[in-house]
């Protein structure tokens, strides 16, 4: 692999992609499109030396693809890196990404349970190792960000059995909150380290967001926005996400399924929040948003929506029809295709959004 044209290629691709995300940052063209080419960074992935190899062969399917996206290294493992400082054991098998065992069955086993020296777990320090194999190979040249974060919420049922977790936000709320604060006091520690390691090479969101130079938020993905009542979420998943934000410089909140019923508290409980991601058609998420809904919530309140839908052209059209509002920033990603399909895709999103907002 020759490493010195993979380099100054993505230069050139870096530099073209600050135009908008700079115009995007000012307000002067408030919609970003995000397409990417296809990888397996988020497989069978379990070594250093593959992740890189799985990153670059991701970056180099985005050369060809029309995108605002600045496509980056993630040195990823799998959704329990934070249930696995817990000692819940990951399980791998060939073919597929990881999973992992939740480890306790009741309330009663989490009361009392201190926090854990998350150096002396196996993922974790996985992660630190491949982000410093990342810039030994590469240094600052291409972007890094840090490994997919699940929020406190999501990391409880994967540590303690689901069914418990959601009966103690309603009977025990006390336990499960300070089992949740001590995960999100780890996430905070764990991420800041990451940081650290990633040093110039850093950019934001993070993991499934449009990253682009300037932007800013910590992603976090707290799926269980999407099957927690309403209540909960406001007694603990977006406080919890909260503290994030005040911690990581914002934060940019990202759930499977049909969120939109809590979507509108967003910005009076998470400040902090830059961004939300959520599926709007039924092509990539069997239960998706409304996208009206999704406007309706978001619209005027600062925060930039990044939406997801079919790579279907006049189908994806139609759907974003639905979204657009004068004062919601939007962040569309079609699914991909094939690069015909994404530059056709790419020029006719630019015509129906640089249309709708120069008339407003």
């Amino acid at each position: 692999m020759d490493l010195l044209k993979f380099t100054d290629r993505y230069e050139k691709l870096r530099a073209d992609r600050k135009i908008n995300a700079d115009k995007f940052i000012s307000g002067e063209r408030p919609y970003m499109i995000f397409q990417t080419g296809e990888g397996n960074v988020w497989g069978d992935i379990r070594s250093k030396e593959q992740s890189f190899e799985e990153n670059v062969r991701y970056i180099k399917s985005c050369f060809g693809v029309k995108s605002d996206h600045l496509p980056v290294m993630e040195p990823w493992f799998g959704t329990g890196v934070y249930a696995n400082m817990y000692g819940c054991d990951y399980v791998w098998r060939d073919g597929s990404a990881p999973a992992v065992h939740y480890k306790y069955k009741s309330v009663d086993e989490i009361e009392g349970l201190k926090k854990p020296d998350w150096h002396k777990a196996e993922i974790p320090n996985l992660i630190l190792d491949t982000i410093r194999y990342f810039k030994s190979k590469t240094g600052d040249a291409i972007p890094i960000i840090h490994t997919d974060t699940q929020s406190a919420s999501d990391t409880a049922t994967l540590i303690l059995d689901a069914c418990e977790v959601f009966m103690a936000c309603l009977d025990e709320s006390e336990a499960i909150m300070k089992f949740m604060e001590d995960i999100n006091s780890l996430v905070i520690e764990f991420s800041t380290v990451q940081s650290e390691i990633i040093g110039n090479a850093l950019v934001k969101p993070g993991h499934i967001m449009l990253n682009a130079d300037g932007f800013k938020g910590f992603s976090v993905s707290d799926d269980n926005l999407a099957v927690a009542s309403p209540t909960v979420n406001r007694m603990f998943n977006l406080p919890l996400d909260q503290k994030i934000g005040e911690a990581m410089g914002g934060v940019a909140i990202h759930s499977c399924g049909k969120w939109s019923h809590t979507m509108p508290f967003v910005k009076e409980l998470v400040p902090s929040c830059a961004a939300i991601d959520c599926a709007i058609d039924s092509t990539v998420d069997p239960n998706p948003n409304e996208p009206e809904a999704v406007r309706d919530a978001l619209a005027g309140k600062g925060i930039y929506a990044h939406v997801r839908m079919t790579g279907e052209t006049d189908k994806m059209l139609e759907i974003v029809k639905r979204v657009l509002h004068p004062d919601l920033k939007l962040i569309v990603h079609p699914a991909y295709i094939d690069d015909e399909t994404a530059a056709r895709n790419y020029y006719e999103l630019e015509n129906l959004l640089g249309s709708f907002y120069k008339s407003r």
